[in-house]
C-alpha cells in the first residue's frame, strides 16, 4: 500500500472535522475506505470512520490507530458520499451523520473507572459529607464508572463531588476500554455424536442403567441430532446429565449464533396472485425500463386511495430481485410495518429484513448485519432505514412520500429520508419509487418542473368507487357526536361492519379551565396548557412528560368550578363505552402503543375481527388496509387548521383524504362523515371531493405569490436557553449579521418568539430565512452556525433545520 495515514472521523463527538492517524503496517492491508476503528483522542479511545487515506502530512505528532472493529467496511463508499451530502445539506456534522447511520449500541469507546487511593498518611484537608459517602461507597464496593455511581447514590452532585476528591488526591481515575451495548447472541446447542448402529447395540444397555441420559440421546435423535440446551434443560435434562454425556463423547455441546428476529412469527398469507389493472401495467414497465440497465429516475406514484400501489411495489421488487439486486422499503409509520412486512414477506419469505426505532438495539443490530452480509436483501423500515447497507441496490421505494414522518426535527441530523432516498438513488444511479394518494406539494410541483415522472393511478382495484363523504356542520350540533355520525356508527355495529374513527388529540381533555377567574393550568416547564388524562386523573404535558395530579380546586384563585374544555381520544372512548355499552372497541394513541408490539397487537386484533371499532390520532389514517371497514368518522376536522404553520391547510387535507380512504377498501362500499366548525374551508371541501388536483392548484397559487415552498427554500434557526434574554440577544446578533451579509433576494426574518416558546423550562426565540436559492440557502445557514461558534454561549443553543416541516 502507498499510503501511510489515514484520515478518520471520531463518532459521537462534538469535533466536526477529520482527524489524521497512522495506519500500523499489520493494517495496511485490511484498511479500507469505510473501515470502523478504534482510535485514541484525547485521553480516551472512541470508534472512527475511515474517510480517506494519504502518504504524507505536516503534522508533527500522529497517533496510531489501535485495532480495526470489523473485518469489512460498515459504508459502502456511494453510503458514505451520501453521509457526506447531507453534513453539507443539513448543515451538521459528518460524524453526526455517520452516527445516525449506524445502529445504536454498536460503538466501542473508552469509559473512566474510580477508585480509592492510598494516602499513606497524608491529611486530605476536610471534605463534605457528601463527598465522604461517595469516598465510603467506592472504598466498600471498589471501582466503578462515573454514570454507576450517579445511578447508586442517586444525588444531583456526583460528579462534582468526585472531582472535588480528585483534586484532594482521595480518588484515582484510569481509562478502560468499553464493550459496545449490543453484541452477538450465542446459543449453547447440544448435538449428538453416536450413529444409528451405536442405538442398536449401546443404547438399550444405557436406558437400563442411566435412563435420562437415554432419554436425552433419545430426545436428539428424534429432533435430527441437535438441540439448544435450553430446550432440554425445560424438559428436565439437566447441566449434569449434559455434561456426563459429553464426557463419555456421546455428545457434543457448542455454541451458535442465534439472530433476533421480532417478525419471525408474522403471519403470511399465500402471495396474492393479483393482476395488474392497465394503470398498474404501464406503470410497472415504466418502472422496468429503468432497472435494466439500472438508471437514475425518479417516480410519483400518484394513486388514489386503494388504487394498489402496493402491488406495483411488489411486481417492481420481485423484478429487482430477478436481476440479483436488493430493494429498500420506507414507510412513515412503525404502524405501517406489520402490514407491509406481511405482503412482502408472503412473496419473498426470509429475504426480507425489518429495520424502525422500536425494534430493541439487539433486534436493530442483527437486522442491520444481516443485510451488510447479503443474508436478506429486501430491507422495509422507517426513516432511518434510508441508511441500510443494501448491497447491489437496484430500486428504492418511499410510501406515503407526503409524510412528515419521515422528517426528524428533534437532533442533528435533521434531515428527511425521503430527500435523502432520492439524492442516494442518484448516488447508485438507480430508480426510486414515491408513492402517495396525498403527494407533497413538493414533489407534485417536481413533476411540473419533470424532475420526477408523473404515474397516475386514478381508479380503486376492481372500479370500486371512492367512499362518499358527508360534511357534518358542528355549529349546528350540540356535543361531539352529531346525530349523522351517531345514527351511522349504529347502523354499523348493527351490521357488525367495522369502523375507524379519528380524532387528532389524545388524552380526555386538552385543558381544564376555572370558571371563575378563566384560568387554565400550565406546564411550569413550558408555556403550554396540561392535558387532562383519566387514568390516575393526572395532567399532562405532552411536550415535556411533566404530570402532576388533578386539582379539584383552581391553582390560582382556589375556585372549584372547575370545567373540562375540548376532547381527547380518551373521552371519545369514554362516550362510545356509554352510548353503546356491547362495543368492542380499541384505542390507538400514544397511550396506548408505549410498550414495544402495542402497535402490531391492536392492529392485528383489529384485523382479525376482534373489535367493532378502531378509535385513534392520526395512527389510523395512515396507509392501513382493512377491507371490512365501511364507515369512516373525523370527530374534529379543525384540529390542526389553526396552527401558525403555512402547511396546516395542506396537511388537514392529507389527514383528511387518507382517512376517508380507509374505507370501502373490500366488497361493501364505504362512507365518511367529516365533522367541522369550518365546512366552507378549501381543505375540507377538496377532501369531501377526493380532489387533490383542485387543492393543488389553489394552495400552490398561494405561497407562489410569498416564495414559500416549493417555490422557495427555507431554514429555521432555533435559538433556544434557559435565560430569555441571552438567548433573545444572541438570536438578535446572528439576525445582525445575516442581514449584513446583504444577499440578493434572501429574506431574513426575526428575531421572534417561537410559537411555542418556552418548552423543557427552555425560551426559544427563532430565524426563519427564505430565499429562491440553494445554495444562498446554505451559505446563510453556514454563517448563522459560524456567528454562534464565535460568540458562544454556554446557555444558549442553536439548531439548524434546513426545509423545516414543522414551523412551532
Amino acid at each position: 500500500m502507498d499510503f501511510h495515514y489515514a484520515q478518520i472521523v471520531p463518532l459521537a463527538t462534538r469535533i466536526d472535522r477529520e482527524m489524521t492517524y497512522l495506519v500500523p503496517e499489520d493494517l495496511k492491508h485490511r484498511i479500507q475506505i469505510g473501515s470502523r476503528t478504534l482510535v485514541p483522542l484525547g485521553p480516551r479511545w472512541t470508534t472512527g470512520i475511515v474517510v480517506g487515506f494519504q502518504d504524507r502530512t505536516d503534522l508533527e505528532t500522529v497517533k496510531s490507530i489501535g485495532i480495526l472493529l470489523d473485518a469489512y467496511p460498515v459504508f459502502s463508499p456511494n453510503v458514505l458520499d451520501l453521509c457526506r451530502w447531507m453534513a453539507g445539506y443539513y448543515v451538521c456534522s459528518l460524524s453526526e451523520v455517520l452516527t445516525a447511520a449506524l445502529p445504536a449500541g454498536i460503538h466501542t469507546h473508552s469509559g473512566q473507572r474510580i477508585a480509592v487511593t492510598t494516602l499513606n498518611g497524608a491529611d486530605p484537608g476536610p471534605i463534605t459529607p457528601f463527598q465522604q459517602q461517595v469516598f465510603d461507597h467506592l472504598k466498600a464496593r471498589g471501582p466503578a464508572s462515573l454514570s454507576q455511581l450517579q445511578r447508586r447514590l442517586r444525588g444531583n452532585g456526583v460528579r462534582s463531588a468526585v472531582y472535588g476528591l480528585i483534586r484532594r488526591g482521595l480518588l484515582t481515575t484510569w481509562q478502560t476500554i468499553e464493550d459496545p451495548r449490543v453484541k452477538p447472541l450465542q446459543e449453547r446447542m447440544v448435538q449428538l455424536v453416536p450413529d444409528a448402529r451405536w442405538f442398536e447395540v449401546e443404547w438399550p444397555a444405557l436406558e437400563r442403567r442411566a435412563p435420562r441420559q437415554a432419554e436425552c440421546l433419545r430426545r436428539l435423535r428424534a429432533s435430527g441430532g441437535a438441540m439448544p440446551a435450553a430446550e432440554l434443560n425445560r424438559s428436565g435434562i439437566g447441566h449434569g446429565i449434559l455434561k456426563a454425556l459429553a464426557g463419555r463423547q456421546l455428545v457434543r455441546i457448542y455454541q451458535r449464533e442465534v439472530r433476533r428476529d421480532p417478525y419471525a412469527e408474522v403471519e403470511s398469507n399465500a402471495p396474492e396472485r393479483l393482476t395488474p389493472t392497465d394503470h398498474q401495467q404501464r406503470a410497472l414497465e415504466e418502472i422496468r425500463d429503468s432497472l435494466n440497465p439500472p438508471r437514475f429516475n425518479s417516480f410519483l406514484l400518484h394513486g388514489v386511495t386503494g388504487s394498489g400501489k402496493t402491488l406495483v411495489y411488489i411486481r417492481a421488487v420481485d423484478r429487482v430481485l430477478r436481476y440479483g439486486l436488493g430493494a429498500l422499503i420506507l414507510v412513515p409509520e412503525i404502524s405501517l410495518t406489520p402490514q407491509t412486512v406481511r405482503r412482502f414477506r408472503s412473496h419473498f419469505g426470509s429475504r426480507v429484513a425489518v429495520i424502525h426505532s422500536a425494534l430493541s438495539e439487539s433486534e436493530r443490530y442483527d437486522a442491520w448485519r444481516d443485510v451488510r452480509e447479503g443474508r436478506r436483501t429486501i430491507v422495509i423500515g422507517a426513516r432511518s432505514a434510508v441508511f441500510a447497507p443494501v448491497s447491489n441496490l437496484g430500486l428504492i421505494v418511499v410510501d406515503e412520500e407526503h409524510d412528515g414522518a419521515y422528517k426528524q426535527s428533534d437532533s442533528a441530523p435533521r434531515y428527511n429520508a425521503r430527500d435523502v432516498a432520492v439524492m442516494r438513488a442518484k448516488m447508485e444511479n438507480i430508480p426510486i419509487v414515491l408513492g402517495s394518494a396525498t403527494p407533497a406539494l413538493e414533489s407534485f410541483h417536481n413533476v411540473d418542473t419533470e424532475k420526477f415522472h408523473l404515474l397516475p393511478l386514478p381508479e380503486r382495484i376492481d372500479s370500486r368507487p371512492l367512499p362518499e363523504v358527508t360534511l357534518v356542520d358542528m355549529r349546528k350540533e350540540s356535543g361531539f357526536f352529531s346525530g349523522v355520525l351517531r345514527e351511522k356508527l349504529k347502523d354499523r355495529l348493527e351490521k357488525n361492519e367495522r369502523v375507524i374513527l379519528l380524532q387528532n388529540r389524545r388524552g380526555y381533555a386538552p385543558f381544564v379551565q376555572c370558571l371563575d377567574c378563566g384560568d387554565s393550568e400550565q406546564c411550569p416547564n413550558c408555556r403550554v396548557t396540561l392535558t387532562y388524562h383519566t387514568r390516575g386523573r393526572r395532567m399532562v404535558c405532552h411536550y415535556c412528560a411533566f404530570d402532576t395530579p388533578a386539582s379539584s380546586a383552581c391553582r390560582a384563585c382556589k375556585g372549584t368550578r372547575l370545567k373540562l374544555l375540548g376532547v381527547g381520544t380518551q373521552r371519545v372512548e369514554e362516550a362510545l363505552n356509554e352510548q353503546f355499552p356491547e362495543i368492542r372497541l380499541l384505542r390507538m394513541d400514544v397511550d396506548t402503543t408505549r410498550r414495544k408490539g402495542a402497535h402490531d397487537r391492536i392492529l392485528e386484533s383489529f384485523r382479525k375481527g376482534q373489535a367493532d371499532v378502531l378509535l385513534g390520532t392520526q395512527m389510523v389514517a395512515k396507509g392501513l388496509d382493512f377491507p371490512g371497514v365501511t364507515l369512516v368518522g373525523v370527530i374534529s376536522a379543525d384540529t390542526g387548521i389553526h396552527l401558525p404553520d403555512f402547511r396546516a391547510g395542506e396537511r388537514t387535507f392529507q389527514l383528511l383524504t387518507q382517512v376517508s380512504g380507509r374505507a370501502g377498501r373490500g366488497h361493501s362500499p364505504g362512507e365518511v362523515v367529516i365533522q367541522t366548525y369550518l365546512p366552507e374551508g378549501e381543505a375540507v371541501q377538496c377532501a369531501r371531493k377526493h380532489d387533490f388536483h383542485r387543492f393543488a392548484e389553489i394552495e400552490l397559487e398561494g405561497r407562489r405569490s410569498v416564495l414559500y415552498p416549493p417555490f422557495g427554500r427555507m431554514a429555521l434557526l432555533l435559538f433556544k436557553g434557559r435565560h430569555e434574554h441571552d438567548v433573545a440577544r444572541t438570536a438578535g446578533l446572528c439576525a445582525e449579521t445575516l442581514r449584513a451579509m446583504a444577499l440578493p433576494h434572501v429574506d431574513v426574518m426575526g428575531p421572534a418568539q417561537a410559537p411555542l416558546a418556552r418548552i423543557r423550562r427552555n425560551f426559544r426565540w427563532q430565524i426563519v430565512l427564505k430565499t429562491p436559492s440553494s445554495r444562498h440557502l446554505n451559505v446563510l445557514a453556514r454563517c448563522a452556525m459560524n456567528e454562534y461558534g464565535r460568540n458562544r454561549s454556554a446557555a444558549v443553543t442553536l439548531d439548524v433545520d434546513i426545509d423545516p416541516v414543522s414551523m412551532l
